[in-house]
């Protein structure tokens, strides 16, 4: 009689052992998010690739390159809710390499100006992500600087005193032109901005 107790008692330590084993080991290791929560993760922007170890290679907690709340996700799990966005191609040639992307593009505020999330990224990545376009390969960028949004006529004569531009619109403390343009050589102004008015419409 004592035995059969005996056993039963260890039967059901073993028991409970095993199951706080299991619920241990699937508390450590959480579960990716459901299918349904796919749609609001941000896409993934790299080139396509099948491995997901090298996620790691970025995006970490202590790099706070990751949520917290990712921290307990399987790396084999990122490309269930992360899907492959499109990818941006480069449509000229980049013959000289990808040096000289900073020229166009290494602004922000500039048009077509990088992302704030790229700043941290150096020249000589950015055809690791963007290749150039097959159909583009041979055709030359436009000159460096020039503005895609639209560009107000000059409200005054452009000769005599107003010959030089700087002498009005220049950056500083009382600055009157804006930051974007700040790179852009005083001869090429009337390239974008074209005289709105002439001597004769003063007379």
């Amino acid at each position: 009689m004592n035995h059969r107790i005996v056993s039963t008692v260890v039967m059901m330590i073993v028991a409970m052992f095993i199951g706080a084993t299991a619920l241990f080991a699937w508390a450590a290791t959480i579960v990716a998010p459901p299918e349904s929560g796919a749609a609001y993760a941000p896409e993934n922007p790299h080139p396509p690739s099948r491995r997901t170890e090298s996620c790691l290679d970025c995006h970490t907690p202590d790099q706070g390159t990751i949520p917290v709340t990712h921290r307990n996700y399987p790396v084999e799990t990122c490309a269930q809710c992360h899907r492959q966005a499109p990818r941006v191609l480069v449509p000229h040639s980049v013959g000289m390499g990808d040096a000289r992307c900073p020229l166009c593009h290494g602004e922000p505020a500039r048009d077509l100006g990088i992302p704030v999330s790229h700043l941290r990224y150096e020249t000589g990545e950015c055809l690791l992500c963007h290749p150039v376009d097959p159909d583009s390969y041979f055709k030359q960028p436009p000159p460096a600087g020039l503005s895609l949004s639209y560009a107000a006529p000059i409200p005054h004569v452009t000769d005599d005193i107003f010959t030089d531009c700087s002498y009005c619109h220049h950056l500083g403390p009382r600055r009157s032109l804006p930051e974007n343009h700040r790179d852009f050589a005083l001869e090429t102004c009337m390239d974008c901005h074209e005289p709105g008015v002439t001597e004769a419409d003063n007379q």
